[in-house]
């Protein structure tokens, strides 16, 4: 695994140094910050500059809801249409709702409000931002327990790469940190129309949101066509979830083609999940007989990608 993933790096490094020069502006950072909105993977943050005070409309969807290289047993695909306001100073607001739609469940799984602030000073950004949760009470999503965050990205870029770090605080019934540094570049094409950005992240965090998940989540909320006969309940705790620890790999690479004020984005990604959770599972039996066992969570690398449109006004 990781000898795939210092290639990657290497050849992201190597592409750069070759053509990026010849295909993107003298400051690329200031050109395309200030003309576009770049989307990013749910758990990360939007980054734009505007020239000038605007709304955006987009509808994105989601293959499936992962976390951290973490998902629900059940694939959680999203339709996610947002409403947002930029201010020329910097200040955003955003509100989203998932709407998940498959197989065999029809529902809103999360409305989400977000606000921040964004800002550059020559090739280093920031930004900073606040989200509240609204979870379904049957959703299954590995987060549907976190009822606020705040996070804050640092990014600077050098003009062959981009290094981004972004650290989060998650609030549910007890506090996690996340931290996610990621390594990226640009290319531009038509005219600077279309833009991808090969990337390669590295992600940590405590896993307090998990053992809510596994306790109150990923046993309780009865999935459609699964049956549990002669089983009273069954919970689930993540041992150590206070520690913080690596977590996940990912490999992305965002695509935007921009016609005037409309810009279609697909984000394809990779995870490459690691440090897979001890879980204790207690299961009581209708006939009263109490089982304990410890097992190791099942993980797996997983592809999953966003296809979404956006309109500014």
């Amino acid at each position: 695994m990781k000898p795939c993933l210092l290639l990657f790096a290497t050849l992201i490094l190597s592409f750069s140094v070759q053509i990026g020069s010849a295909q993107v502006k003298a400051d690329p950072f200031v050109d395309k910050m200030a003309t576009d909105t770049v989307k990013m993977p749910l758990d990360s943050l939007t980054t734009v500059h505007p020239k000038k005070s605007h709304f955006e409309a987009s509808l994105d969807y989601q293959s499936n809801d992962v976390y951290l290289g973490r998902k629900d047993s059940t694939v959680l695909p999203y339709f996610i249409p947002a409403l947002s306001y930029y201010h020329k100073s910097g200040l955003y607001a955003t509100v989203s709702l998932n709407y998940l739609k498959n197989t065999t469940d029809s529902r809103v799984d999360l409305v989400t409000f977000e606000a921040g602030y964004m800002f550059h000073t020559g090739l280093y950004t920031g930004q900073l931002s606040f989200s509240k949760y609204f979870y379904n009470s049957q959703s299954t999503s590995v987060t549907a327990e976190l009822k606020e965050s705040a996070a804050f990205e640092n990014s600077y870029d050098f003009g062959f790469i981009k290094t981004v770090f972004t650290g989060t605080l998650n609030i549910g019934s007890k506090l996690d940190f996340s931290g996610v540094f990621g390594l990226e570049h640009s290319f531009y094409l038509f005219d600077e129309d279309l833009d991808l950005t090969p990337t390669l992240s590295v992600a940590a965090s405590t896993q307090n949101y998990y053992n809510d998940y596994y306790r109150k989540r990923r046993y309780s909320v009865k999935r459609k066509g699964e049956t549990q006969t002669g089983i009273a309940t069954i919970t689930g705790t993540v041992l150590n979830a206070s520690s913080f620890k690596l977590l996940d790999y990912e490999l992305t690479m965002p695509i935007n083609y921009t016609i005037g004020k409309c810009t279609f984005n697909f984000t394809p990604t990779y995870s490459i999940p690691v440090n897979a959770a001890n879980i204790a599972v207690h299961t009581v039996r209708d006939n009263g007989q109490v089982l304990d066992k410890t097992k190791l969570e099942k993980i797996d690398n997983t592809f999953y990608w966003t296809l979404g449109v956006s309109f500014l006004f």
